[in-house]
């Protein structure tokens, strides 16, 4: 994402509309690589956890969910909204998690 960031202009310095939704749409499209990334890392911790608990692994979703609104705030940004969106990523990767740990053995 720094890469991308460097090659922007700062939000300021945009002269119209246009040039503030292009930056958006890169800033968009790297959220999803990284997120697409975090991703693989998702699906590898599951040959290291065992069982429901393993997985849902309450006390770290928690530790992650307040850290990232710590961070959030840090930066200015709404720390219940950075919550929201990554309690709904621990959640779906909870899902992923699930049905890679299910088909094991098959």
């Amino acid at each position: 994402m720094l890469i991308i960031m460097k090659q922007m202009k700062e939000p300021a310095a945009c002269e119209n509309i246009s040039e503030i939704r292009d930056a958006i749409d890169k800033i968009d499209l790297e959220i999803i690589h990284l997120f697409a990334h975090r991703q693989q890392y998702v699906k590898e911790i599951v040959k290291f956890k065992s069982g429901d608990e393993g997985i849902i692994a309450r006390e770290r979703k928690e530790l992650v969910l307040k850290q990232r609104k710590a961070w959030a705030e840090e930066r200015g940004i709404d720390p219940e909204m950075i919550e929201d969106v990554f309690r709904l990523l621990i959640n779906k990767n909870i899902q992923i998690q699930f049905d890679i740990y299910n088909n094991k053995g098959n």
